[in-house]
């Protein structure tokens, strides 16, 4: 898994990301307000209470296990799903309490939730009018979910996908059996600033990182490009990126990776474009890595955020 991420440095850094010349930015262009219809600005914390912590991860084909605060890709359970029940395994074991969604048609026929004590719980929506309670169990140890659709009808012709973080308590020392992934200092917090494709994050040290986001795309299709975007409820946005500045430490640091969302409370106006959505579950995940080849894990978590469009022209504001 540690060269899957360190992959992903060289992959985001080929990327061709857009972005004026900030200072301890190294990218070249003009600002543009076209990747406005996202909004990732706020303060993101630990998922690990190190929010740069030193890389534990590791991952077997064979086991299909990782070490804690992986987050997998979203997992497809089947192609189209009916009836009472569903019963599946998590890719990766052991479950992180508390991080669990399973959407239903990418969350437009109902979702449910974990509450980090075993149960699950939610809603669907089928043919009969209004949303029915579903619930269920997970066992984190092996991934084991079973989830109930107790009306007549159940769950009618829907995908079944699932979000989770992996948490296997490896590790050592620091906060949560973490150390941290940075030379000299410490770094809990980022406070994000967006402003179209351009970024700039504050950690809480007080040191500035600045640069720009290249491509960011929604499962449904959609990126800054899109002249007429739609958006539908259970979406996910990933939005890549690059800053670059100096560590309280002195020391230069570049920081590549993505910012990842699910788009929830999706408000259509009367000819069916999307005039507001909230953007919920967003993260930060990436690689950081200092002039002198030391390199961490970014993983972080922000609280959901509204967002306001404009369908006539295509471009998107954000409160």
């Amino acid at each position: 898994m540690k060269n899957l991420i360190r992959n992903l440095l060289v992959v985001c850094m080929g990327v061709g990301l857009v972005g004026c010349e900030w200072q301890g930015g190294g990218d070249s262009g003009s600002w543009n307000d076209r990747y406005n219809f996202v909004n990732f600005s706020g303060n993101y914390r630990g998922a690990n209470g190190y929010l740069v912590s030193e890389y534990s991860m590791a991952s077997s084909s064979s086991s299909s296990s990782s070490s804690s605060g992986f987050i997998p890709p979203i997992q497809t359970v089947s192609g189209s799903f009916s009836g009472n029940s569903i019963s599946f395994t998590t890719a990766f074991v052991p479950v992180k309490p508390g991080s669990v969604t399973v959407y239903f048609d990418n969350g437009a026929k109902g979702s449910v939730t974990d509450n980090g004590s075993g149960q699950i719980s939610g809603a669907y929506l089928n043919a009969i009018p209004g949303p029915h309670p579903a619930s269920g169990t997970i066992v984190y140890g092996n991934g084991q979910v079973s989830i109930f659709f107790p009306d007549i009808l159940g769950l009618q012709n829907a995908s079944v996908t699932v979000r989770y973080t992996v948490d296997t308590g490896s590790g050592s020392g620091g906060s949560g059996g973490y150390t941290p992934g940075t030379t000299k200092i410490k770094i809990y917090a980022f406070n994000v600033f967006q402003e179209g494709n351009k970024l700039r994050i504050v950690d809480n040290n007080g040191s500035t990182y600045e640069g720009s986001f290249g491509s960011i795309r929604t499962t449904s299709g959609a990126d800054q490009d899109t002249t007429f975007p739609t958006y539908s409820n259970g979406d996910q946005i990933m939005a890549q990126f690059e800053v670059k500045g100096r560590s309280a430490a002195n020391i230069a640091v570049q920081m590549v990776g993505t910012f990842q969302a699910t788009i929830a409370g999706v408000t259509a106006s009367a000819d069916g474009g999307t005039t507001s959505m909230r953007l919920t579950d967003r993260r930060i995940l990436g690689t950081w890595v200092e002039s002198g080849g030391v390199t961490g894990d970014i993983n972080g978590m922000a609280s959901s955020v509204e967002v306001a469009t404009t369908t006539d022209t295509g471009t998107t504001t954000t409160p």
